[in-house]
């Protein structure tokens, strides 16, 4: 007689247990802006990140559908998606450039995505509302106030205003003529001058180390710009090595590189480092590869590294 109610509670159970585990791994949407408050025609940044379990693959992210609630709000620039993690959860960030030319304080709406689970096509989103006030550009009143024209006040001409000034140019050019006769002179007593040859260029490692501090300090990966940032930092190193080591690194192949280093002397470790590098930096501006943000800065930190180490030691003088 009690079998019915067993079943019963076994089923009750196994639905919690499916309903747990279903809220265990969510589609999670987050909103940030870069700054709260800017003026009219000023650019901010929205950085959204999306974090999907297992099971999940992303579609779509509707901020141009969010920003019709919002129409003097305006889309200026749309980033590439980056992967940031894959495990244990997917982990994804786009940046996008809002900009305004109306002053007032505006809700960006929660931002929709689309992602498909099961075969179905669901949506997620950022959550709540965005504030973002557009101040317009402050006034002064004193400086743009118009003032009254005044009337010239016209001085009577005399003759001694004129002395003065007329001294001044004659003795200007007395000047010039004794500085042209001088030159005259001497330029046919002197002897012609011994060109001197151009100055050495500076080292290769000087001028790679100062090219890495300028990649490091820009914005590139900021603003999601991974295959340029590649390419400056692959022309670095090759630039380097075909300074340092005189190969033809700027014009050759990954290959035809990697098979040079063999004969010049540079250490087992940093070869296959350098491999690495190169293959990967190819994958990224040719196979459009998207690997961790992470991965740009270590390998900016390996090219500086080898630099250092590898770098043309100068010869001492003794005066």
């Amino acid at each position: 007689m009690r079998t019915p109610g067993i079943r019963l509670v076994l089923a009750g159970c196994t639905l919690c247990f499916f309903a747990l585990t279903g809220l265990g791994a969510q589609v999670t949407v987050s909103a940030q802006l870069k700054t709260q408050e800017i003026l009219i025609g000023d650019q901010v940044r929205l950085t959204l990140r999306i974090s999907l379990p297992a099971g999940t693959t992303f579609k779509a992210v509707k901020i141009k559908e969010a920003l019709k609630q919002v129409p003097k709000v305006e889309l200026v620039e749309q980033g590439s998606l980056l992967t940031v993690a894959r495990e244990p959860q997917q982990i994804l960030e786009q940046q996008f450039v809002l900009t305004s030319f109306e002053a007032g304080t505006y809700e960006i709406p929660p931002i929709n995505i689309d992602f498909e689970e099961g075969g179905l096509i669901k949506s997620a989103s950022a959550g709540t509302a965005l504030p973002l006030k557009v101040s317009s550009i402050p006034v002064n009143p004193e400086r743009d106030t118009l003032r009254a024209i005044k009337d010239i006040n016209r001085e009577e001409i005399r003759v001694s205003d004129f002395i003065f000034p007329a001294l001044i140019v004659l003795v200007l050019l007395a000047l010039l003529g004794l500085s042209i006769y001088y030159l005259l002179r001497r330029k046919r007593k002197q002897q012609p001058a011994m060109v001197l040859p151009p100055p050495p260029p500076p080292p290769a490692h000087e001028t790679a180390l100062q090219k890495l501090l300028e990649l490091e300090q820009s914005d590139l990966l900021d603003n999601g710009e991974v295959n340029a940032f590649q390419t400056q930092l692959t022309y670095i190193l090759r630039e380097y090595l075909e300074g340092r080591y005189g190969i033809h690194a700027l014009e050759s192949t990954t290959d035809d590189i990697l098979a040079s280093l063999r004969n010049i002397g540079v250490p087992d470790e940093w070869r296959v480092q350098l491999r690495q590098m190169l293959q990967t930096a190819d994958l990224v501006k040719f196979a459009k590869a998207q690997p961790p943000l992470s991965f740009h800065v270590e390998a900016l930190y390996s090219v500086k590294t080898f630099v250092e180490q590898t770098k043309e030691e100068e010869d001492a003088t003794v005066s």
